[in-house]
């Protein structure tokens, strides 16, 4: 058993957005997520990174508290104590891996360049997302399970909406333009996630079905450029203005 891990979803939204203050207790640990000396973080952020560390190794977001805290060389009563459940801890490594690109979309979104632009820059930026961290959705969605639970409520409401908002003002701006026809903004929203996780979330079929163990760099930036393509394409109702280096 992992130990106490049940707790309230309302009560998982206010460990995290209430985070105990004053001086965590900073450990050393590698860019693996276990304790090392290459690095003082605190043992918070250390939990979050052996979390990470853990999906990325073994392509799966079932992990325990057990395996968490050898992963990162502490006692799982800490997990309990930062986050106070593994939810908890699921919803805080979601903030931590997706919350900080949103404030870069909004300044995306106000700059001063073509629609057709912002959508292949809004493009490789999500991909390169899934890329550091490709068990993302799967999260969510292990999350989010319980439609009308409140964490399904708060990932809508703090990850979707402003994502799907962003979109769709991208979209009207390249119909303002005449460079886009109009598109149903949820529609669009779905395809556009469809497309640029399924690369990161199969990648057994990378494995089995093309020999390739792994997502390269260079196979992300490929697979951007072939997402953008795609789905402009089917948006655009002319040339676009020229295609920038991305990469």
């Amino acid at each position: 058993m992992d130990g106490p891990q049940r707790s309230s979803a309302g009560d998982d939204l206010k460990a995290i957005i209430e985070r105990p203050k004053g001086r965590p207790k900073k450990v050393a640990i590698d860019s693996d997520g276990h304790g090392g000396n290459k690095a003082s973080v605190s043992s918070a952020d250390a939990l979050l990174n052996a979390a990470s560390a853990l999906m990325i190794e073994r392509n799966s977001v079932n992990i325990s508290f057990v395996e968490i805290a050898k992963k990162a060389g502490m006692n799982q009563a800490l997990i309990h104590y930062h986050f106070k459940s593994k939810a908890g801890l699921f919803i805080a490594l979601i903030e931590r891996d997706a919350g900080s690109t949103y404030s870069e979309l909004e300044k995306l979104v106000v700059s001063d360049m073509p629609a057709d632009q912002k959508m292949r820059h809004h493009i490789h930026g999500v991909i390169k997302v899934y890329y550091r961290y490709p068990y993302m959705n799967r999260l969510v969605a292990s999350l989010a399970v319980e439609t009308n639970s409140d964490i399904a409520r708060y990932i809508s409401e703090r990850f979707t909406v402003p994502l799907a908002e962003a979109q769709r003002k991208i979209l009207q701006q390249g119909l303002e333009e005449g460079t886009f026809r109009p598109v149903d903004p949820l529609l669009f929203y779905f395809s556009f996630v469809g497309a640029c996780d399924h690369l990161f979330s199969a990648t057994y079929s990378l494995k089995w079905a093309f020999g390739i163990s792994e997502v390269s760099d260079d196979l992300r930036r490929r697979y951007a450029d072939h997402v953008s393509s795609q789905l402009l394409t089917n948006i655009l109702v002319k040339e676009s203005s020229q295609q920038d280096d991305l990469t």
